[in-house]
């Protein structure tokens, strides 16, 4: 009875696999228009990429893939990664490279040992079966064993030693100057730069050792096999299948959908998703306070479902493209080396050549195809993976253009230069619709002047800009010499914290002069105190470590001295002593957490502090006491702050209306001038056109003892 294989004929095997084909080609290409197509809308303005003048360009977005552009970013990536042939990591390719050859001797060695076994077997003979099954290979799967968990241990430590590279790298010019704070806000290219430094290092360190040994292994496997085949059954049998594998291969890539390209949106979808959750954790309060847990919970079920979506087609594209793969490089392989086996058996000609002759031993002939077909499926599996090794390379393409993406922002910040989501002037005065506009800006575009001096702080025309171009002063004007306290007051928005950042190299100065103190000298305070993880000592000595505490001086004693100032003293015994490790945010108070904010100050002792709301949750007499020791040991302090009591503590007031008005006085403590009314001090500000001006989008003050008026 004929089985059901016997009645396929030839034509519907064709049949069926060119449907196959169309189905999966037609699939392919509408996953991909899905997977490519436009991000989701967010509300907000459109972005559109200009130059620094504000021309429009086209967007520089390059295409993630194996390309110009991967192998650009893989020269400025592997010098970091093996910084010379000196180095560890070298050393471990080396390794690797010699690893990998014995690994391919031993397989060579294992189809000889598996035809010698299966010759003893169809010969019955014992002895030599003994020999080679039991004591041979016993001896050997000790060497078998060792060289396999080897390889795994070098490819381990290759991944291991890439990403310390990569990762103190990127440390090192993420965590250089203020480049930290400056590419999550002022720069606007990186997003998820926790995933970027952790996750996505890891996987392209994880992904280049895996390749480098999916690659190198199957190299020298074409070449060991290949020339153990061609003495076995001809030289132009492994020619035959390598040339088919390289067919085959051409032909899939130019199916294969762009895998590195769908690599990285996962990996930016996943970060989104984090995202969500972690804004959850920070702001949980704030959450429960407003009744958000199903708001939240829609927002986090929405990132979640992208990533179903993106992962469910890719998982299904995959799926189609495995078919056409299987069959290409796996099935229709396995026919041919049947028939380049079979050849030397049922050729006359070749089975002279190879095989002694036709009527040679059957036990030989058993013995041979075992054998070359051992070599040959090695053979095939080797060319195989070279080909299938270009999905894998398309991968790692994807998590390369993220971290070299990553190192070429943080390059670009530190050099001066960053890209800033802009509003177009124009557009927002007409309030027809704002354009965001992507803009590159270097240091060329930021024509401020800036002057180390020690004892004194000035601005002089300095616009008070913000990264997105918001102007809240067109022009400030200001000189504080040391020991003269300044009292800052204006309602929110108003450019308060903004001329801070300027002060501490935060945001650019895009024009006018700033003269300022190196930043060691000058030290922030605010509302909510940045309390390290350590000890009781550390919260106090930040940004020092204990060494350098006690290289400048203070010891136990004198860290006492300064928590005795701002009375908190006892912490040292209800803590358990300086060393004592804690959640200080939960062990400690409001008020506590700010005075002990100050004794950090006291510690540093900058000649210039900015306190931003510091001591609000502190009572009136310990803020006396604070800021009365401020000034025994020069610290000159620029505060911020509604409360009454903190007048007399300033010589100059600088206050801000809020519309881009200011207006600096000298304080004269007669109770004459109230510090949080705009317009009644005793210094001119802007004469009789100061709503005119402001119309006009001018910026006004009066300096230091004398009166000023900018216009345009």
């Amino acid at each position: 009875m004929p089985t059901v294989l016997s009645t396929l004929r030839p034509q519907s095997v064709l049949g069926v696999a060119a449907f196959a084909l169309t189905l999966y080609v037609g699939y392919a290409k509408k996953t991909m228009r899905q997977l490519g197509g436009p991000p989701t809308a967010h509300a907000g303005p459109a972005k559109v990429e200009t130059d620094i003048k504000g021309k429009r360009t086209k967007s520089s977005t390059g295409r993630v893939g194996v390309n110009a552009r991967f192998f650009a970013q893989m020269k400025k990536l592997l010098p970091i990664m093996i910084p010379g042939l000196a180095s560890k990591e070298a050393g471990l390719l080396a390794a690797l490279s010699v690893i990998l050859f014995a690994r391919t001797w031993l397989d060579v060695w294992f189809s000889g040992l598996n035809s010698t076994v299966v010759k003893s077997i169809v010969s019955r003979n014992r002895k030599a079966f003994m020999a080679h099954a039991v004591s041979e290979f016993g001896t050997m799967m000790w060497i078998l064993s060792v060289t396999n968990n080897s390889l795994k241990l070098c490819i381990s430590n290759i991944a291991l030693a890439f990403r310390k590279r990569l990762t103190r790298h990127a440390h090192n010019e993420y965590l250089k100057g203020l480049t930290y704070y400056k590419a999550s806000t002022v720069d606007q290219r990186l997003q998820n730069i926790d995933q970027l430094l952790t996750q996505d290092i890891d996987k392209l360190c994880d992904s280049a050792s895996h390749l480098l040994a999916d690659t190198l292994k199957p190299v020298v496997d074409i070449i060991l096999f290949g020339y153990k085949l061609g003495q076995a059954i001809g030289p132009e049998s492994p020619l035959f299948m390598i040339g088919y594998f390289m067919m085959s291969g051409v032909f899939l890539r130019s199916l294969s959908p762009p895998f590195g390209r769908y690599t990285a949106e996962s990996a930016k979808l996943e970060g989104d998703f984090r995202f969500t959750h972690s804004r959850i954790i920070a702001a949980a309060e704030e959450i429960g306070f407003l009744g958000g847990g199903n708001r939240e919970k829609l927002l986090v079920n929405s990132a979640f479902d992208r990533i179903l979506r993106h992962t469910s087609r890719v998982i299904n594209l995959k799926f189609a493209n495995g078919i056409i793969d299987s069959v290409a490089v796996k099935y229709l392989a396995t026919m041919l080396a049947y028939y380049l086996l079979a050849r030397p058996v049922f050729d006359p000609t070749r089975a002279t050549a190879h095989m002694g002759g036709v009527s040679a031993d059957p036990t030989k002939i058993m013995s041979d195809y075992s054998r070359n077909s051992s070599y040959l499926v090695n053979l095939s599996q080797a060319v195989g993976r070279v080909i299938l090794a270009g999905r894998d390379l398309t991968r790692f393409a994807g998590y390369t253009s993220r971290v070299a993406d990553l190192f070429e922002v943080l390059e670009d910040i530190n050099q001066g230069k960053y890209e800033a989501t802009m509003v177009s002037g124009n557009e927002t005065e007409e309030g027809a619709g704002q354009a965001a506009v992507s803009k590159k800006v270097t240091s060329s575009d930021l024509q401020g002047e800036v002057i180390t001096s020690k004892d004194v702080i000035e601005f002089v025309k300095v616009p008070v800009v913000t990264p997105n171009g918001d102007c809240l002063v067109k022009e400030l004007s200001f000189r504080v010499e040391a020991g003269q306290n300044t009292l800052i007051t204006g309602p929110n928005g108003c450019g308060k914290s903004s001329l801070f950042r300027i002060l501490g190299d935060l945001w650019p100065v895009f024009g006018g002069k700033v003269t300022k103190p190196k930043a060691e000298e000058l030290f922030f305070v605010p509302q909510k105190p940045y309390l390290a993880l350590g000890t009781l000592r550390d919260q106090i000595t930040y940004p020092h470590t204990r060494d350098q505490a006690v290289a400048r001086g203070y010891d136990d004693a004198k860290l006492l001295e300064l928590l005795d100032v701002v009375r908190l003293g006892y912490l040292v015994t209800r803590e358990g002593g300086f060393d004592a490790v804690q959640d200080w945010a939960s062990a400690l108070s409001g008020g506590e957490r700010q005075r002990l904010a100050m004794a950090r100050l006291f510690y540093n002792k900058p000649s210039f502090a900015i306190l931003d709301e510091c001591t609000s949750a502190v009572s009136v007499d310990v803020e006396g006491i604070m800021y009365t020791y401020a000034r025994e040991v020069g610290i000159t302090l620029f505060t911020v702050s509604h409360r009454t009591s903190l007048f007399k503590y300033h010589e100059y007031l600088l206050r801000f209306d809020g519309e881009g008005g200011y207006e600096f006085t000298h304080l004269d403590h007669s109770g004459d001038v109230n510090p949080f009314q705009f317009g009644h001090g005793k210094s001119k500000y802007a004469g009789d056109d100061k709503k005119k001006d402001k119309k006009k989008g001018s910026r006004s003050g009066s300096g230091s003892g004398s009166s000023s008026s900018d216009s345009e």
